[in-house]
């Protein structure tokens, strides 16, 4: 049997999953290109109650689930804003953070303007946070970020700029008032300030600055009652990221990846007074990928690449009972998403070969788990390609990680020369994992097999295997791509006749690259919301951002410098390419993308046209580079629906 296969197979049975054809129900398509029909769960501080947005007769609401009588009840219609979470802020309190694209007269272009409302359960009311506050300075992103909340008083912190449209604002720290949703200075930032954190009681434990010009990073304290410097350096680039404060109150927590031992990224410890140790949480065969804080943000534990993820908690009583969860459910992609302020119970997500995501809550004085919903309950079982960890090698001999989805139903003993969609993900330092990924999943339930690469350049597998990827779009990034599907090719896996390319972000740049500098290899191409013209992207960066901000340097070092390789960057950019193009081209974006702007797919249509190759456009009103909007989602999804099957699919034989 195929070497790969056996490999596959091998995970496959590990993962419980059988290999035996069967039959499987097709959902329509709006199952999976609508957006989860329950999404943003939060558990109360007191664990009495779970917050939660659910899809209710067409229309968003924010809902509530009581623990002890399993009761529910819709509280609030939220269609009218984009949400983008929803969580307490006290036991009485549900904060809603949501956005929106906007332009504001008098400053240089749109912004993508955020906020939160605040609703009292018992009051029934709604107040837009920091709505009359004095002084907000008018033309900002951000606002609505939380970073603290004071026990006694019920208040919470909240971070914004302050100064009028004629001054140079400053970032300082509010404090607000729940009933009011007005909020007033407590501590003032300058312009260089970018965070602030808060103790339990009002007090401002730091501060952090971070001035682009001059390269100069600094962290200050409040706890002695006045400001004190107390780390600095200078780096073109912020130096780490400060993440948290440390259980005891006694420092901070910062993550740091340029001094690994390991080669995988690490945490440390700084004091009140600058000294940093290691928090000693590092791991030899993963990244830390998140940490997890409470409402203050004081470190709870740790998330581990992989995957599936890995935890490790501080306290070893909540540390065992999700390691019992872990271990009674092998088979699942599990996330810890929130806990009651005791940690009597805790509210996992799971991503399993039988659901496409569910939310279960753990009670440790019952030893209960509840299924409180499934996020996508029109989606059955056996509608589910089951996705496996694998890995192949480059052509360079690196080892690449990859999730291969197969499609739903076929018995993977057997199977040989199914059409192949390979994902590239977006990022690109980013991965993928196991999980429900809807562009997978609809296309595996069609009779496709997906391969998601995450090749050199993808975060999750060390600080090498990332740098690796730097300078390197276009050429051995797209190769690890260019050599996973050959090799599922080469093992009898994939027809090489019927092979597509389908990708967003970075993954639509990839996706573009392949029908660029491998033409021969696909016959397909889907880009959504991609970078084309590098020089063009980096360009539109320096004018948005200014000359001297740190994302350009970062930029720079990981693509390439727009001044010194100027023939490199015009050499991978896909809309300099479109002679080389013979597979048709699909190109999706929307109009409110802030990420990487329209005119990129403008760009690249143009040049296609231009070229005389077959490109489609679709433009997405009012959607942003994330697809957000769940009409807009199953518009682009139906389109590429018809363009794959178009190409590679039943249609095309």
């Amino acid at each position: 049997m195929r070497v790969f296969v056996l490999a596959v197979l091998a995970a496959w049975l590990g993962f419980g999953f059988s290999t035996a054809s069967a039959e499987v129900t097709h959902p329509p398509l709006e199952a999976y290109g609508d957006l989860p029909s329950i999404r943003y769960m939060d558990i109360s501080p007191d664990g009495s109650k779970v917050a939660y947005v659910q899809r209710h007769e067409g229309a968003d609401y924010v809902a509530l689930f009581d623990t002890v009588t399993k009761e529910r009840t819709y509280l609030l219609n939220i269609d009218e804003v984009e949400t983008r979470g929803v969580f307490f802020a006290d036991s009485e309190n549900i904060i809603i953070r949501a956005s929106d694209t906007k332009f504001v007269p008098g400053y240089r272009g749109e912004f993508l303007y955020s906020g939160a409302y605040g609703y009292n359960l018992k009051t029934k009311k709604l107040k837009f946070l920091l709505r009359g506050t004095d002084n907000i300075y008018p033309a900002q992103g951000g606002l609505g970020k939380i970073v603290g909340h004071d026990d006694e008083s019920g208040y919470i912190f909240m971070p914004a700029w302050m100064g009028d449209r004629y001054s140079d604002p400053n970032y300082s720290l509010l404090r607000v008032n729940m009933k009011t949703g007005k909020g007033r200075r407590f501590k003032s930032g300058n312009g260089d300030t970018i965070d602030w954190f808060v103790d339990t009681d009002g007090t401002v434990l730091a501060r952090e600055d971070y001035n682009n010009q001059y390269d100069a990073y600094k962290i200050y304290t409040y706890i002695n009652g006045n400001r004190e410097l107390v780390y600095e350096a200078e780096s073109p680039r912020i130096p780490f990221s400060l993440i948290g404060v440390k259980p005891d109150r006694s420092g901070l927590i910062i993550m740091d990846d340029t001094d690994s031992e390991t080669g995988f990224n690490e945490l440390y410890e700084m004091d009140f007074s600058g000294n940093i140790t290691s928090a000693n949480l590092e791991r030899d065969d993963a990244d830390i990928q998140g940490v997890y804080t409470d409402g203050n943000r004081f470190m709870v534990g740790v998330r581990y690449s992989g995957a599936v993820p890995a935890y490790k908690f501080f306290d070893s009583e909540v540390d065992a009972a999700v390691a019992e969860v872990v271990a009674r459910f092998p088979n699942a992609a599990i996330h810890v998403d929130s806990w009651s302020d005791d940690w009597t119970k805790i509210l996992y997500r799971f991503y399993a070969s039988d659901t496409p995501g569910s939310f279960v809550l753990q009670d440790r004085t019952t030893g209960a788990l509840t299924l409180i919903a499934d996020t996508r309950d029109n989606i059955p079982p056996d509608a589910l390609g089951q996705a496996v960890a694998v890995s192949y090698v480059a052509r360079d001999g690196l080892k690449i990680p990859a999730i291969v989805t197969w499609p739903a139903g076929v018995d993977l003993a057997s199977a040989n020369n199914l059409p192949l969609i390979v994902m590239p993900h977006g990022g690109p330092a980013s991965y993928s994992g196991v999980g429900f990924h809807w562009r997978a999943q609809y296309f595996a339930n069609r009779g496709y097999l997906v391969l998601q690469p995450n090749f050199r350049g993808s975060t999750g597998y060390g600080n090498e295997f990332e740098e690796l990827g730097h300078g390197e779009w276009g050429l051995k990034m797209q190769d690890d791509v260019t050599d996973g599907v050959n090799m599922l090719v080469k093992e009898g896996l994939a027809d090489p006749d019927r092979v597509c390319i389908v990708g967003a972000s970075y993954g639509g740049y990839s996706a573009l690259a392949g029908g660029a500098y491998t033409p021969d290899l696909y016959k397909c191409v889907v880009a959504i919301a991609p970078v084309t013209d590098l020089r063009r992207m980096l360009s539109d960066e320096r004018w948005d951002l200014g000359k001297n901000h740190w994302v350009l340097d970062y930029w720079h070092e990981v693509i390439g410098d727009p001044q010194a390789e100027r023939e490199k960057l015009d050499a991978i950019s896909p809309a300099n390419a479109a002679e080389n193009f013979t597979a048709p081209v699909l190109l999706i974006h929307g109009k409110d993308d802030l990420v990487v702007p329209i005119k990129q797919s403008r760009i690249m249509e143009d040049a296609l046209k231009r070229a005389g190759k077959s490109v489609t456009f679709l433009e997405l009103e009012g959607e942003d580079h994330w697809m957000s909007d769940g009409d807009t989602r199953i518009e682009a999804l139906g389109a590429m629906a018809s363009f794959v099957d178009q190409h590679i699919g039943a249609e095309a034989e």
